[in-house]
C-alpha cells in the first residue's frame, strides 16, 4: 500500500512541477530570507505576520525543518486552556524527506507527524473554518518557506499520530500539500 502511495505521489509531484515550470510559478519570489509566519489575531481576517530570521549557513535542511517544527509546537499548537492542563503537549516532527530527482531538479518531500495523543488537535486546532485554515497556514507556510526561489521543500505529508490524516470539514490535510495552495497568503505577508 505504500508503494503505490508513494507512487501516486511521485506522479503527482512530476506532473506539478511540470506544470509549475511551464506556467513560470516557480520563482515567483527571489527572496532569501527565512521567515516565521504567525496568525494576526488582531484582525478579523485570517492573516499571516512574517518575521524574518536567519539560520546558520551551515544547517542542513532536516535541521532547519528541525527547528521550524520546534517553533510551531512552542508557539502554535500550545494549549493554554485550564481544561488541557493534564495533557500532553502537542508535537510537532519531521519523520523523514523523500527525495525525487526529477529530469528539471531533485524535489524533497517531508513527512511531518502530529503527535497528539490527547487528540487536542481534533477539538481544537482543526475546528471551525478559521481554526481549520489558521492550522493549515501555520503548518504548510512555516515548514516550507514558500517565499524562496526554491521553497525549502517542494511538499508536504501530514500525519496525525502516524497515520494518514483524511480529509475533514474544514481543514484538508490529506495526501501531499504544495506551496500553490498558500501562495497568495505567503506573498502578502512578505510584502509589509
Amino acid at each position: 500500500m505504500k508503494g503505490k502511495f508513494l507512487g501516486i505521489i511521485i506522479f503527482i509531484v512530476i506532473f506539478s512541477s511540470n506544470q509549475m515550470l511551464s506556467q513560470g510559478l516557480l520563482s515567483w519570489n527571489k527572496d532569501t530570507s527565512y521567515y516565521l509566519y504567525k496568525i494576526d489575531y488582531l484582525s478579523n481576517t485570517e492573516k499571516l505576520i512574517a518575521e524574518k530570521i536567519t539560520f546558520d549557513i551551515n544547517l542542513t535542511k532536516k535541521q532547519i525543518l528541525d527547528s521550524l517544527a520546534s517553533f510551531l509546537s512552542q508557539t502554535f499548537f500550545v494549549t493554554e486552556n485550564k481544561f488541557f492542563e493534564s495533557k500532553k503537549k502537542i508535537k510537532i516532527s519531521i519523520q523523514k524527506i523523500i527525495k525525487l530527482n526529477l529530469p528539471e531538479r531533485k524535489c524533497l518531500i517531508a513527512v511531518v507527524n502530529i503527535d497528539d495523543q490527547d487528540q487536542i488537535c481534533m477539538t481544537t486546532y482543526f475546528q471551525g473554518t478559521t481554526g481549520g485554515n489558521n492550522t493549515f497556514l501555520m503548518l504548510v507556510s512555516n515548514l516550507m518557506q514558500p517565499q524562496l526561489e526554491f521553497p525549502l521543500i517542494d511538499g508536504v505529508i501530514i500525519l496525525y499520530n502516524g497515520t494518514e490524516l483524511k480529509n475533514m470539514d474544514h481543514i484538508n490535510l490529506e495526501g501531499l500539500i504544495s506551496e500553490r495552495e498558500i501562495d497568495k497568503y505567503i506573498r502578502i505577508a512578505i510584502q509589509k
